[in-house]
C-alpha cells in the first residue's frame, strides 16, 4: 500500500488548506532577527504573489522601538508594518505574541492592517493565554493559540489543553512539533484526537529535524488539520520548518489553481545566507529530533562538526 499524498486525495481536501508562511517569523532565528527591510519586503511580496492567504511577518511586544525588528519579540517600527501590510495584500498580516513579553497595543495593530495574532504555549501553561486572547479579539483581530512541544506530553494532556484554549476563546488551534521529533503516526493520533473534541479549526506547525515535516503534515491534514506553516526553503529554527515550494507543489499537483511557486525564485539569492546557516545546523537538528530535546536547550548542539554530533548521539547519556 503506498502512503497517501495530496495528489491523490479529492480536491475537496486540498482546496481548505489554508497555508500560513512562516519565513520572517521562524526563520529570523538562523539570522538573529535582523532582516533588511528589503529582505522582509522582498519575503512578504514573494510569498503573497504565490497566493499564500497568511504570512506570518515577526513577533508583537508592547511597544515598537528603531530596531525592534532585529530583536526576538520586537514590534516592527509602524512604517515597515505598513509597508510589509501593503507588500502583502490581499493575505492576512500574522504576528505572534508571547505571553511575559507585555502585550502590544491591539488597537494599533488592528488599525495598522495586522489581521491576527498567535499565542505560543506550553500544554501545561495554556490559560496564560486568557488576557491575550481577550485584548486581541476586543480589538478586532483573529485570536490563536499554538501549542508548543506536544512530543514532551501525553496526548490526554494535549488535548485538555486545546479544549481549554477553545473555552478561552482561541478562534483556532495549531499543535507544533517544536522539537522535530514527531511521527506520522503519531501526527495523525495527536489530531484525530483534537479533531473529536475541539470545536475550533485546527492547525499543525512542522519542523523538519528528522526529514518528516512534509509526511506529518500530510498526516496533520488527513486528520481534519486545515492550517499549516511553511517557510520559504524550510527556513526555521533547527531543522527548519515544511518548504513552502514543497508544499505549493503538492497543493497544486492537487489542484490548487491559486496556487502558484514562481514568484519564489528570486528568494533563493536574497536568503542565501540565512539558507546555510540552516544547512549547517541540520545534523544537530536531528540529533536534537532523535532524542526530542528542545532546540533552545539543544542549541549548542547545533554548531557542533559532524563528528562530534554523531559522538553525542552514540554516548549513553544521550539515552537517558
Amino acid at each position: 500500500m503506498t502512503a497517501p499524498t495530496l495528489a491523490r486525495q479529492p480536491v475537496q481536501q486540498a482546496s481548505r488548506v489554508l497555508v500560513t508562511d512562516v519565513t520572517l517569523r521562524d526563520g529570523g532565528y538562523l539570522n538573529g532577527h535582523t532582516w533588511t527591510d528589503e529582505q522582509a519586503l522582498a519575503v512578504v511580496r514573494a510569498v503573497a504573489a504565490c497566493g499564500v492567504p497568511r504570512i506570518e511577518v515577526g513577533y508583537a511586544t508592547g511597544a515598537a522601538a528603531p530596531d525592534a525588528r532585529r530583536t526576538p519579540g520586537g514590534l516592527p517600527p509602524a512604517e515597515l508594518l505598513d509597508a510589509l501590510v501593503d507588500a502583502a495584500s490581499p493575505a492576512t498580516v500574522l504576528m505572534m505574541v508571547k505571553p511575559g513579553t507585555g502585550a502590544p497595543d491591539w488597537k494599533a495593530l488592528a488599525a495598522r492592517g495586522v489581521g491576527g495574532v498567535r499565542i505560543p504555549l506550553p500544554v501545561t501553561r495554556v490559560d496564560e493565554a486568557a488576557a491575550l486572547l481577550a485584548g486581541a479579539r476586543e480589538a478586532g483581530l483573529e485570536a490563536v493559540v499554538n501549542l508548543i512541544r506536544v512530543s514532551a506530553h501525553p496526548l490526554d494532556l494535549t488535548v485538555e489543553a486545546a479544549v481549554r484554549a477553545a473555552e478561552l476563546g482561541a478562534q483556532a488551534l495549531y499543535v507544533a512539533d517544536s522539537n522535530g521529533s514527531l511521527t506520522p503516526d503519531a501526527v495523525g493520533e495527536l489530531v484525530r484526537a483534537l479533531h473529536a473534541s475541539v470545536p475550533v479549526p485546527l492547525g499543525f506547525h512542522a519542523h523538519d529535524n528528522l526529514r518528516l515535516a512534509f509526511a506529518n503534515t500530510l498526516a496533520a491534514l488527513a486528520a481534519g488539520a486545515v492550517h499549516v506553516d511553511a517557510s520559504f526553503a524550510g527556513l526555521g529554527k533547527g531543522g527548519g520548518n515544511l518548504v513552502l515550494e514543497l508544499l505549493l507543489g503538492a497543493l497544486r499537483s492537487a489542484g490548487r489553481d491559486d496556487l502558484t511557486l514562481r514568484p519564489l525564485a528570486p528568494l533563493a539569492q536574497v536568503l542565501d545566507a540565512e539558507t546555510a546557516v540552516k544547512r549547517s545546523q541540520e545534523p544537530g537538528a536531528w540529533a536534537a529530533g532523535l532524542l526530542d530535546l528542545d532546540m533552545e536547550r539543544a542549541a549548542p548542539v547545533f554548531g557542533l562538526p559532524l563528528d562530534e554530533v554523531l559522538a553525542f548521539v552514540d554516548s549513553p547519556a544521550a539515552r537517558r
